[in-house]
């Protein structure tokens, strides 16, 4: 093939796709469903960038199920608090961290308090303060040392939870009796203890042997309603400076021990979630719902396009051959298609993924070869009615093959369909990965909007609209987008449809 013949086969190509175009651009509900999966695309580009929360592993990023922070600007949601981080760096990665912390004693000689590279390795990293006594140069009997953080809530209302965080390690103990523990004082200075132990004896990095945090059955405990008790309501009652604080007791010291006690303090912390959250509020587990929405997104496209193509192509080439071949191939195909499009869907949809596995790609894969009958039997027929023009024939007079005439002759003839079919069959691909995951059997590690929605009826969050809604409108509309794109293109491609 010259290169002047190849230049024409372009031009012309390029002359038909303006041609195309032009003609698609009339049709308004063309340009409607286009506009619409445009925005979609753009939305499962970008949408996940204006958010750092993971929609699946980030836990608590606010408080549980509670509404967007715009809420706060309708009437009767005034009372709505964000969330309020004190402290901005945990993981003491240097020196320079300490001076955002107050650390007092009664015993300024007997301890020293400096940045130590080592760190708990399962959490921030390398990085704690190291507390180091001294017990030859301490004179009484006890002595105590407070790492406290002092913050200001400037809000009526109390957070929805609050969750504190602590890793440490202890070496040379024998020579003194130590208590730790985690305090959390109000605006009224009125001292809440949430957690303290005793250690006796070295330790590795350990951490709590529960979750300090207003959600803990033991943190409930302190206080006189028992497990019914709000923490965060009890103790956040108002306006003012608060403080959080670490205090370590040391008691019985023998200052005639030479060994150094060293107490190393990482990923100390305290976290507010509050009673409002981001753009779309939060779920159950406090994940972020939008997050959720816009990798959903990603997911529900992926699922979509890729189902749409497989099974649009299996569908292409059965159809393709059984109707030019006939005979045995025909009938075979054939009733082979039949017997999968008697058997009901979604029931052998269920069963086959509850074999396969509840992974993404079993979903795009049993979806794919169990869409394809009915587009197979369309592509058949036009087939049938296509072998018996006369051009067909001059190419078989020519001693074009089959599979020669197929794909030269009878494929171009046919992409019509082709196109308008994989117009409709993504919506029916979105709408069969939303009813699995609604049903539960959808892809765990991976959120979906059928998957939003699952929760949703699973944790009776119905009245929850700010979650609700966004995941069935989405899935309503970008079906909506493909179906007008695909009425559009039967219409310009169908000559029966197009308007003179």
């Amino acid at each position: 093939m010259t290169i002047s013949t190849r230049r024409k086969r372009f031009n012309r190509l390029i002359k038909r796709a303006k041609g195309f175009w032009g003609d698609y651009k009339q049709n308004k509900k063309g340009l409607f469903g286009l506009g619409l999966l445009f925005f979609f695309v753009l939305f499962a580009l970008f949408g996940p960038m204006l958010s750092d929360n993971h929609p699946v592993m980030d836990w608590d990023v606010g408080g549980r199920r509670v509404p967007p922070a715009w809420f706060k600007y309708l009437p009767g949601f005034q009372y709505l608090v964000p969330n309020l981080d004190p402290i901005d760096d945990v993981g003491f990665g240097d020196s320079d961290e300490l001076s955002a912390w107050d650390i007092e004693t009664n015993f300024e000689d007997s301890f020293t308090v400096t940045h130590s590279t080592e760190g708990y390795e399962r959490g921030s990293g390398p990085g704690s303060i190291l507390i180091s006594l001294d017990s030859e140069a301490i004179e009484p009997s006890a002595a105590n040392i407070k790492i406290s953080k002092t913050f200001s809530w400037d809000y009526s209302n109390p957070p929805k939870r609050f969750r504190t965080n602590l890793n440490f390690k202890a070496e040379g103990v024998e020579g003194t009796s130590l208590n730790i523990r985690l305090v959390l004082v109000d605006a009224k200075r009125v001292e809440y203890v949430l957690w303290q132990r005793d250690i006796i004896s070295d330790t590795i990095w350990s951490y709590p042997e529960y979750k300090v945090d207003s959600y803990s059955i033991k943190v409930k405990m302190i206080f006189p309603d028992g497990v019914f008790a709000d923490p965060a309501h009890i103790i956040f009652n108002g306006t003012g400076e608060y403080e959080f604080y670490f205090m370590a007791s040391f008691d019985n010291i023998d200052t005639e021990s030479t060994v150094t006690t060293h107490l190393y303090v990482d990923d100390l912390n305290i976290e507010l979630r509050g009673t409002s959250y981001g753009l779309l509020g939060t779920d159950q587990w406090g994940r972020d719902v939008y997050s959720q929405l816009a990798h959903g997104a990603k997911t529900s496209l992926f699922v979509g396009l890729l189902t749409a193509f497989i099974s649009v192509s299996i569908g292409l080439i059965v159809g393709l051959f059984a109707g030019f071949s006939g005979g045995l191939v025909d009938e075979v195909s054939m009733r082979f298609a039949d017997m999968l499009l008697v058997i009901p869907f979604l029931p052998l949809l269920l069963i086959l993924i509850a074999i396969l596995g509840q992974s993404v790609l079993n979903i795009i894969l049993v979806i794919s070869l169990l869409g394809w009958m009915g587009f197979s039997r369309v592509v058949r027929s036009q087939v049938l009615s296509l072998k018996e023009r006369t051009f067909i024939e001059a190419a078989r007079a020519a001693g074009g093959s089959t599979i020669h005439i197929t794909i030269k002759h009878i494929l171009p003839n046919v992409m019509g369909l082709v196109y308008v079919s994989l117009a409709t069959n993504v919506p029916a691909a979105i709408t069969a990965e939303a009813s699995l995951s609604f049903l539960g059997l959808g892809d765990p590690s991976i959120m979906s909007w059928g998957q939003m929605l699952h929760d949703i009826v699973y944790y009776s969050a119905i009245k929850e609209l700010y979650w609700v809604i966004p995941p069935g409108l989405c899935i309503a509309l970008l079906a909506v987008s493909f179906v007008m794109m695909g009425f559009s293109l039967d219409e310009i491609l169908n000559p029966r449809l197009r308007r003179r």
